[in-house]
């Protein structure tokens, strides 16, 4: 019997502006290059010293530019890849599958039903990342594809075990509550299992997990967990 086909889907991470500071310092060298002997107009073909020399001095000495925000000279790891399971949660799934993808509009909040440009709202280190609020965008709010309304638990998906790093489940405010919001488990959260919906893993990746967290706050230092930084879902969709 052929093997089932993997339902995998990918969320590009933005960490504190980062992919503007870098499209930033790319049309600096597409304008500024001549003025500053470079040896090319695109920053990815300048040698190292060059990329240092740009952010260290001629950026930062620059009347026209320095006060256009900081320069980024090389984009970090972004892409979060997960693997999600249709058999076992097929609700939470079928709705994280369309939220990423934005193919159903307009919700009843009137915000577009889609992730992108989402903030994580709540980073703590050892324990989780959530997201997925694009109504209010600070974990109070959340709207499902089933008519905005919440949807129940997938019984299922209640016994994934949440037990390690890089488990992907529903964020909720109690039983059968279940909107938009998700989080990544940073460690192992088996307190969890049982209360949230558990529908998919972290299968490449790490890297920009750990970025992620880095921008966390301790679990025990602040009720809401708002990260140090903006950690907003840049770009995402489902693999080919």
């Amino acid at each position: 019997m052929a093997e089932k086909p993997r339902l995998r889907v990918w969320i590009d991470i933005d960490i504190n502006g980062t992919r503007a500071a870098y499209q930033r310092a790319c049309d600096f060298v597409e304008t500024r290059n001549l003025a500053y002997n470079l040896t090319s107009n695109k920053l990815e073909e300048l040698g190292g010293s060059e990329k240092k020399r740009l952010k260290e001095t001629l950026y930062p000495n620059d009347f026209e530019w320095k006060d256009r925000g900081r320069v980024c000279i090389r984009m970090p790891p972004e892409r979060l890849t997960f693997e999600l399971y249709p058999d076992v949660a097929p609700l939470a799934v079928e709705n994280f599958i369309s939220l990423i993808k934005g193919d159903k509009g307009k919700g009843q909040s009137g915000k577009q039903l889609h992730y992108l440009g989402c903030p994580f709202h709540r980073v703590l280190k050892g324990f989780v990342a959530q997201s997925g609020d694009f109504v209010m965008g600070n974990g109070t709010g959340g709207e499902s594809i089933y008519n905005g309304k919440k949807f129940k638990d997938d019984k299922d998906g209640l016994k994934v075990k949440l037990n390690r790093r890089g488990m992907l489940a529903m964020g909720n405010t109690g039983k059968n509550s279940n909107s938009s919001q998700f989080f990544i488990t940073l460690s192992d959260c088996s307190r969890l299992t049982g209360k949230h919906v558990g529908f998919g893993e972290l299968v490449s990746g790490e890297e920009v997990l750990e970025l992620i967290e880095r921008c966390g706050r301790d679990s025990d230092d602040v009720e809401d967990g708002k990260p140090l930084y903006e950690v907003v879902i840049a770009d995402c969709g489902v693999c080919d």
